[in-house]
């Protein structure tokens, strides 16, 4: 199947999972629409063309998808879902564009217009229509196959965007035809009363979801929905802390103070014939605002996001997902369950399809025992151990003058967090010399047990990427050099902010890279790992911290050959 076949099939399916969802749906008329409370947020009302939206089961469905993924397993509180985000975001959204227009009394037309201000808000209750079973777990599995690249290519293409995985997902299934009649037939059935939305406002709506507007002067639209300080941002910061428990803190109130609409030179060749780009942006006194957004972005990566179990935990859903999605390209839906042998079917999965909690528990995946034996691992808390860390800190000599080997080996290393091949790769190797190190002289008569029932799935590699900080580059703050207007200079983030300091210091002592594997076989992993490591192309020794860390002894441990790997 070619790229135009991907994606053509990719609208087809979408199209079909939402006909089937709104399938017999009947929307309830609210005259005056409904108020919820949020713990976050407090109570915000919301539009009857909103409701009808909100209690259709394209977004019901985002119930039973936890926000933060596996993490509750870490943190018994962090249960929020996707539809308790959803709901605080366009109260934040809205939040924002009152600010902006407050900034304006005196405009004849505001910044943001009635009719923006209802697409911004209804773009804030789809933008995560997209999302699949435990969030962005999920997304990892599915974002990384063969036909997402195509629909990935396809929007790069088309708008000139990058969006995530589930920004895609939620992209199709706005501008789906199916959908496009559903919010027609709620004007139809004066439901949507006091602001007309068309098919092309729905394709603008189905834009700001994916971080773009056809017309420059129109950007910072989108940039409230995804941008680089947009609503989505500000909520899951303070709600993930919340029911997780971590204390992070950033200034709300200071932000929408400063927050605004700036208008500066990008591009002579845009449609807009000033060549000029209106983003979301602040003023200088509210840098200190964003600067604390910012740090508490980089403070649940260290507490929650960068977790050891919770990397082991979505480590193991992985394999688990990967196996189901490789069944399902073999086998036929009637052989498979859940079947997921394409990325649209995700859409179909929830967080209790995948892990029903049946007492007693013993999660069946009919087609794969291995899928079947890890879910229910995850389902029963019993998790893979710690086998190594890998981390700056404990690699000898990589920072010593002269010796660029290590330094060189890390990089490459690293490079396993894009490359699912490199890493596959490295696993295999693991695992192959774990199984040399348990039928060893020493140890093969303690480990029968073991050897019968050890497969490359109870190993996990796990490279986690580096905080993103896309803010200090993608806000440009208006600085004005002297008295006139015109002495304004536009200048980004992250030359006022350096903080790439911060993310420097956090890679080299915070970052932390893992082998997990199941219990039993922990002490054989960790020895095969340090000597796939030491050699090339990698050449890296860790030191006995790396393993101690892991509450192993060394001397415990079978003992490691390094000449086997040597060069």
């Amino acid at each position: 199947m070619d790229q135009i076949e991907t994606v053509e099939c990719f609208f087809g399916r979408v199209n079909d999972f939402v006909q089937a969802s709104l399938d017999g749906y009947q929307p309830e008329r609210h005259a005056a629409g409904k108020s919820f409370r949020d713990a976050i947020w407090g109570t915000n009302r919301y539009y009857p063309w909103e409701i009808a939206i909100l209690d259709s089961p394209l977004l019901q469905r985002l119930r039973d998808i936890r926000q933060t993924g596996l993490a509750y397993l870490v943190y018994p509180t962090a249960e929020h879902s996707r539809f308790d985000h959803t709901l605080g975001m366009v109260a934040v959204a809205s939040r924002i564009v009152r600010s902006i227009n407050e900034k304006h009394p005196k405009q004849e037309d505001p910044i943001v217009n009635y009719a923006q201000h209802m697409a911004i808000r209804v773009s804030a209750i789809l933008h995560d229509v997209g999302h699949s079973c435990l969030s962005h777990v999920s997304e990892g599995t599915y974002g990384s196959s063969d036909e997402f690249a195509s629909m990935k290519g396809y929007i790069n293409r088309k708008f000139g965007v990058n969006p995530k995985p589930h920004e895609i997902m939620s992209w199709l299934v706005v501008q789906s035809p199916p959908f496009k009649d559903f919010i027609a037939e709620l004007g139809t059935q004066g439901i949507l009363t006091g602001w007309e939305c068309t098919p092309e406002g729905v394709d603008a709506i189905a834009g700001n979801i994916i971080g773009y507007r056809n017309n420059p002067s129109e950007k910072f639209v989108a940039d409230i929905i995804n941008g680089p300080m947009d609503a989505d941002k500000l909520d899951y910061l303070v709600r993930d802390a919340y029911f997780a428990g971590p204390t992070v803190v950033y200034d709300l109130e200071r932000f929408l103070h400063t927050v605004d609409v700036v208008a500066y030179p990008h591009d002579t060749s845009l449609p807009d014939a000033t060549g000029k780009i209106s983003r979301l942006s602040i003023r200088m006194e509210g840098v200190t605002a964003l600067e604390q957004i910012i740090i508490s972005k980089l403070m649940l990566f260290s507490y929650m996001y960068h977790h050891q179990k919770i990397r082991c935990v979505e480590a193991m859903c992985h394999e688990a997902l990967e196996r189901l999605v490789a069944l399902g390209k073999r086998k036929a839906q009637d052989k498979v369950s859940p079947w997921l042998g394409h990325p649209v079917a995700f859409l179909r999965v929830s967080d209790s399809t995948l892990l029903p909690l049946v007492w007693p528990l013993q999660i069946s995946v009919r087609g794969d025992k291995v899928a079947g034996e890890i879910l229910t691992m995850l389902a029963k808390r019993k998790l893979y151990k710690r086998a190594l860390i890998i981390s700056r800190l404990f690699i000898e000599d990589i920072d010593s003058p002269g010796n660029e080997a290590p330094r060189r080996g890390f990089d490459e290393l690293l490079k396993c967090s894009d490359d699912r091949a490199a890493r596959e790769s490295l696993r295999q190797k693991i695992f192959k010399r774990a199984k040399k190190l348990m039928v060893s002289k020493e140890w093969k008569y303690r480990t029968p047990a073991i050897r019968k029932t050890f497969g490359i799935h109870h190993i996990c590699l796990d490279v986690p990427k580096a905080p993103s900080v896309e803010e200090t580059v993608g806000v440009m703050l208006p600085v004005t050099r002297g008295r006139s207007e015109r002495e304004t200079q536009y200048v980004p983030l992250i030359d006022i902010f350096p903080i790439e300091k911060w993310v420097d210091a956090y890679n080299a002592i915070k970052w932390r890279g893992h082998v997990f594997a199941i219990e039993e076989a922990v002490p054989f992993v960790n020895t095969a790992a340090r000597e796939i490591l030491a050699a090339s192309p990698f050449n890296l020794r860790f030191t006995s911290a790396a393993t101690a860390l892991c509450k192993l002894q060394l001397g415990d441990l079978p003992q490691a050959d390094f000449r086997l790997f040597s060069s």
